[in-house]
C-alpha cells in the first residue's frame, strides 16, 4: 500500500466503501447510532444491506495523527486473521473523509463491564477467557504476523467482547512492525495512575466477592 499523506489505500481483500454508503448504512451518522468516542474521532454502529452490522470509525477532521492512523491500521489489520483480533471490513477514503469499518463485536469493551458501565458481568471463568484470548491474540501478533506486530496500545478499552464473551483486540492505530520498534506508547511508568488503567487491569484477574466466599467455605468444610 502507497503510504503518501494523500494517496487511497490500495488493498486486496479490504472493500472500499463510499461515503454515500456509509451515510446511508448509519441513518446519516446520527447520534442514536453512535456507540463510542475517542481521540481519533467516533464509533457508529450500521447495517449493510445484506442486513450484517458493522461498527464504523469515523475520524475528525481536524486530527493531524488519523491520517496516519487511519493508513497504518488499514494496513496492518488487512494482513492479520485471528479469532482474538477484531476484523477489518473495508474503509472510506472519500470526501475528505477517513473512516474504517469493522465488524460489529455487540458487547462493548472489557472497560465498560469492568466499570459496571455495560449489561456485561464476567465471572472468574469469564474473566480468565478473555484474559487468555488476548494473549491469544497478542501471541498471533508478536509471533506469527508477517512481519511481527507490536501493538503498542493494550488496554482495557481496547479488548472488545463477542456475542460469546471472547476477546477480540482492536484499535491497531499504534501499532507497528516489530522490526521498526519495540518501545510501547504512553505515559512513563512513574507518572501512571494506579487507580487508572493499571488498576482495570488487575481488576480483571480479581476473583468476585461472591466466588471468594464460596472458595473460602469450601476450604473451612
Amino acid at each position: 500500500m502507497n503510504m503518501g499523506s494523500g494517496s487511497v489505500p490500495q488493498l486486496k481483500g479490504a472493500r472500499r466503501f463510499s461515503y454515500e454508503e456509509l451515510e446511508k448504512y448509519t441513518n446519516n451518522f446520527s447520534e442514536a447510532n453512535g456507540i463510542g468516542s475517542g481521540g481519533y474521532g467516533k464509533v457508529y454502529q450500521g447495517n449493510l444491506s445484506t442486513g450484517k452490522m458493522i461498527a464504523i470509525k469515523r475520524a475528525q477532521r481536524d486530527s493531524m495523527q488519523g491520517g496516519h492512523e487511519f493508513k497504518n491500521e488499514i494496513e496492518l489489520l488487512s494482513r492479520v486473521h485471528h479469532k482474538n483480533l477484531v476484523i477489518l471490513e473495508g474503509f472510506c477514503f472519500d470526501q475528505a473523509e477517513q473512516m474504517l469499518v469493522y465488524e460489529y463485536v455487540p458487547n462493548g469493551t472489557v472497560m465498560d463491564s469492568l466499570s459496571g458501565k455495560s449489561r456485561i458481568r464476567l465471572d472468574w471463568m469469564g474473566r480468565l477467557n478473555v484474559a487468555l484470548g488476548t494473549a491469544r491474540g497478542l501471541v498471533y501478533l508478536h509471533e506469527h504476523a508477517n512481519p511481527p506486530i507490536i501493538h503498542k496500545d493494550i488496554k482495557s478499552t481496547n479488548i472488545l467482547l463477542d456475542e460469546s464473551l471472547n476477546a477480540k483486540v482492536a484499535d491497531f492505530g499504534l501499532s507497528k512492525p516489530k522490526v521498526e520498534t519495540t518501545q510501547v506508547k504512553g505515559i512513563p511508568l512513574s507518572r501512571l495512575n494506579p487507580n487508572a488503567e493499571s488498576a482495570s487491569t488487575s481488576e480483571l484477574l480479581r476473583k468476585p466477592a461472591s466466588e471468594m466466599h464460596h472458595v473460602q467455605k469450601h476450604q473451612q468444610s
